[in-house]
């Protein structure tokens, strides 16, 4: 489309040639012509001057460029809703495949995709326009809300609520058991899961993770959280609003997630923990105890950030450290020995 089309869509404000065609979007020094890039912040305009690209997405307050640019109070979202104007197809609803298999009173919303080899279980509600994508699984008396999509081979077990606008994506199971066992007499009992698992609105799950149902009650993870590829999430665990979950994190049972907190990779939760709202945790930390809202947290295990940082800092002097001392322990000790003598 035209930049000057861009601009109206956006919202921004258009200082350059208007009548450019744009056909794709590129990284700065990946673009060519017909393409527009971004700048997220001042500090990086100057890269733009070896970019062969046609146009450019900038901060509000960006001098005038060698290119066309589009002012915007944030380019990153501009950017961001400009790939899903120029990538994005309509949505033209396929119907139900005769290949899926479709269980009793099962009732489906309007214009609703469902492909070939999907399963959905006796009694389950699907909204208006789900996608459905082959191999998916929903069980018994689930609920998949308006404009949900289920990527290739998402499992859903019995009992889950799904909210409207949620992506799920390959290989993610949601609604599987607990971990729970009762040990006795050298052997491990199961604990019958007989909880459920929902999921708000406008959440997406990444591939093949795993969200427990809880043992009695409700996993719950609200509203607008986003969840990277291969995180678990364990029984009985709620996870508040808008938080973000990077890859391979693992939540032990009966946590509490406040919202808006961040945890990096391969953050690990101890159960029974509760982590106040807007939390951030680096990746790798091991959170093992009660955290107050606020913090910003790092290390195994986990400590004020700041803290954490000077630890890092004196690791690789430990060896030099420990010789100092022991250089320090013998002179006092022969310093004893002196004074002992006279």
């Amino acid at each position: 489309m035209k930049l000057s089309e861009l601009a109206t869509l956006l919202g921004a404000e258009l200082i350059g040639q208007g009548d450019i065609e744009i056909r794709g979007a590129s990284g700065i020094g990946e673009a060519g012509a017909g393409h527009i890039t971004y700048v997220a912040d001042e500090r990086h305009l100057r890269d733009l001057e070896r970019s062969r690209a046609s146009a450019a997405i900038v901060p509000l307050g960006a001098q005038t460029l060698h290119l066309p640019v589009l002012r915007v109070k944030n380019p990153r979202l501009a950017f961001a809703r400009m790939l899903d104007l120029l990538y994005k197809k309509p949505y033209a609803p396929a119907g139900t495949s005769g290949k899926a298999v479709i269980g009793r009173n099962v009732e489906v919303g309007k214009d609703i995709t469902i492909h070939p080899y999907v399963v959905v279980a006796d009694g389950a509600k699907i909204g208006n326009r789900v996608i459905l994508y082959p191999g998916v699984y929903v069980g018994e008396g689930s609920i998949i809300g308006d404009d949900s999509v289920m990527y290739p081979n998402v499992t859903i077990r019995d009992g889950v609520v799904i909210g409207s606008r949620v992506i799920i994506h390959s290989g993610t199971v949601i609604g599987s058991d607990g971990f729970g066992f009762v040990t006795d007499s050298g052997k491990h009992h199961k604990i019958p899961q007989v909880g459920g698992v929902v999921i708000q609105d406008d959440v997406e799950i990444g591939a093949n993770c795993t969200v427990d149902r809880a043992t009695l009650g409700k996993t719950v993870i609200k509203q607008g959280t986003k969840i990277d590829n291969m995180v678990h999430v364990a029984h009985n665990v709620t996870i508040g609003a808008h938080c973000l979950l990077a890859a391979q994190v693992g939540i032990a049972g009966s946590c509490t997630l406040g919202d808006y907190v961040v945890l990096g990779g391969q953050v690990g939760v101890g159960d029974h923990v509760s982590i106040g709202d807007r939390v951030m945790v680096s990746g790798g930390t091991a959170v093992i105890k009660d955290t107050e809202p606020g913090q910003v947290l790092g290390g195994y295990y986990a400590m004020p950030h700041r803290d954490w940082l000077r630890v890092q800092a004196v690791l690789p002097k430990l060896p030099e450290l420990k010789r100092q001392i022991a250089e320090l322990e013998r002179q006092v000790k022969e310093l004893k020995q002196k004074g002992e003598k006279s």
